[in-house]
């Protein structure tokens, strides 16, 4: 910008930083920050903790206290700033830092904070609850169960109307949750020193978990986590949405640790089903995430207790046995058929089934049923016909010529597998909609699947990679079918080529 007199271009800058812009309390935080590194305390042992403008000095001793906060005081208004005299606490053994109420050892919720909140009267718009849950979602870590407690407050949002319907249910969660403000303990100051302590567990699609660390013969609870599954994993067994709920619990738990050890407390297998289950249900990328924190994580021992009352884990008791079978559990409750194997039976026919589906002058489909030497059946698809919809055709017709039968099938398509072993039960059970309640694809045809792996006597559904060196017998039988498929998906090609003029 060029001055009038002389129109020579110089750069302007503030002196002071200005009121309501957004990045003025980063700004100077960081300038804050960078002179504090040159302030030499006095001797004694102690601590300075800065959070943009609010300073915090601990010491062993108040005489210690007293020439740190002289010092501090003096450096600062060397360096031109100005502490507010009013707001300074000056040699206490509880300060307010940060809204809540520290000691040794210790932070509560401050009572006029709590007082403030529950004095709120009832919220008449959506607004109004926002404001309303935006208050207490500070406070959550200290409630326990807070996910839980605001669920209905939640749906009031989610229902889209600006004025509130209040419902009984709704109401009581309101009450519940300043009930639950008022009682608020007192939480511990996390000890990086000391090891610590994770109970999780999942209710209502909400991982809640409790953080604590010994303090004598208990455990004193360090923060109460409280967070929703994703909508993914609100749709999955209540032994995988465990697996979620560790996850998130530990993720949300390093926040506090830095790294420190920390034991796991859980009442499922989750380790066991996350290998055996993970690669039904999770996605690669998913799959990965929850082996990187649950499985290879040098900070993380997982121990499965039978503990389910927080109040257990607060006594430091680590449980007994699980007699809950993770495993067993989800094949019963979610597997399309009450005995489908997913390892091959003993002294029963295999079978091999694909589907393919290319675009060569327009889509061309077909599916093949085989054993390892010879064609059982085979066919062309209607031309719309996806890869995805060819392969679970080529295995329910496989499992439909297999009535009464002792059958091993195995197929190359994770998609049909999946369904068979995993989603299939689910979606049948919600109405053939998926976790984010959308119709899922090809509905007609799965449920045709579902029908039809009911009919052999006994079956077990293996997947096999397509494209690799397994034993010879299987090596053949997943060429055959994947090559008379593709053959059977060519007739109709070459009908239409021949049938041209």
């Amino acid at each position: 910008m060029g001055e009038p007199q002389n129109w020579t271009e110089n750069q302007l800058t503030w002196r002071l930083l200005l009121q309501g812009y957004k990045n003025s309390p980063t700004i100077f935080g960081e300038q804050l920050a960078k002179d504090l590194e040159s302030w030499e305390p006095p001797p004694g042992e102690g601590q300075l903790l800065q959070y943009v403008d609010d300073l915090l000095t601990a010491t062993r001793t108040q005489e210690t206290c007293v020439d740190w906060t002289v010092s501090l005081l003096n450096f600062l208004g060397l360096q031109g700033y100005r502490v507010s005299q009013k707001k300074a606490q000056m040699v206490r053994q509880t300060v307010i830092y940060l809204g809540y109420e520290v000691s040794a050892g210790q932070r509560t919720l401050g009572q006029d904070r709590k007082e403030a909140i529950c004095q709120t009267p009832k919220p008449q718009t959506v607004k109004e609850l926002r404001t309303f849950l935006g208050m207490t979602g500070w406070c959550r870590l200290w409630i326990y169960n807070y996910g839980l407690l605001v669920k209905p407050l939640y749906a009031l949002i989610t229902e889209g109307s600006r004025d509130l319907q209040w419902t009984k249910e709704a109401t009581q969660a309101f009450n519940q949750l300043k009930k639950a403000l008022m009682s608020a303990p007192a939480l511990g100051l996390p000890n990086v020193s000391k090891p610590f302590f994770l109970f999780s567990h999942e209710k209502q699609r909400i991982a809640l978990g409790i953080l604590a660390q010994n303090l004598g013969p208990y455990q004193r609870a360090v923060a109460y986590l409280s967070k929703q599954l994703d909508t993914a994993a609100k749709g999955w067994s209540g032994c995988l949405r465990a697996v979620a709920a560790v996850a998130i619990n530990i993720q949300e738990a390093r926040k506090f640790t830095l790294g420190q050890k920390m034991t796991v407390l859980v009442s499922h297998t989750v380790s066991a089903v996350l290998e055996a289950k993970g690669g039904h249900w999770l996605s690669p990328q998913r799959f990965l995430k929850y082996q990187v924190i649950l499985v290879e994580q040098d900070d993380v021992e997982i121990v499965v207790t039978n503990i389910v009352n927080p109040a257990s884990f607060l006594s430091r008791s680590m449980g007994g046995p699980v007699i809950h079978d993770c495993l067993e559990t989800i094949e019963v409750t979610y597997s399309s058929c009450l005995d489908l194997k997913d390892t091959p039976l003993e002294d029963a026919e295999t079978w091999f089934t694909d589907g393919s589906s290319y675009i060569i002058s327009g889509r061309h489909a077909g599916y093949a049923v085989t054993t390892s030497r010879e064609v059982i059946e085979s066919g062309p698809l209607p031309a719309n016909t996806s890869a995805q919809k060819a392969e679970i055709i080529a295995l329910t017709r496989a499992l439909e010529l297999a009535k009464g039968k002792e059958i091993n099938i195995y197929t190359n398509s994770r998609y049909a597998f999946g369904v068979v072993h995993a989603h299939g039960a689910v979606w049948k059970e919600r109405g053939l909609l998926n976790s984010q309640g959308k119709n899922i694809k090809h509905a007609q045809e799965i449920l045709r699947l579902l029908d039809a792996v009911q009919l052999p006597e006994k079956v077990a559904i293996m997947h096999i990679k397509a494209h690799q060196k397994v034993s010879s017998e299987l090596e053949e039988g997943n060429m055959l079918a994947d090559r008379e498929a593709k053959d059977t998906a060519k007739v109709r090609y070459l009908m239409r080529q021949l049938k041209q003029p």
